[in-house]
């Protein structure tokens, strides 16, 4: 895995998209990153669309 959010692996895209529709405005989550080879966990806050 190279990519995820809070704690949920993501394959492509469209899994991305299932995953923020799940949260709510102002929820904490973290999003990995895969960064020269290593995973790295950035911190976001979910907004409204």
């Amino acid at each position: 895995m190279g990519f995820g959010l809070t704690g949920r692996e993501i394959g492509d895209l469209y899994e991305y998209t299932c995953a923020l529709r799940g949260r709510d405005p102002g929820d904490r989550i973290g999003i990995v990153v895969l960064r020269e080879g290593e995973r790295t966990t950035l911190p976001a806050v979910s907004g409204r669309r």
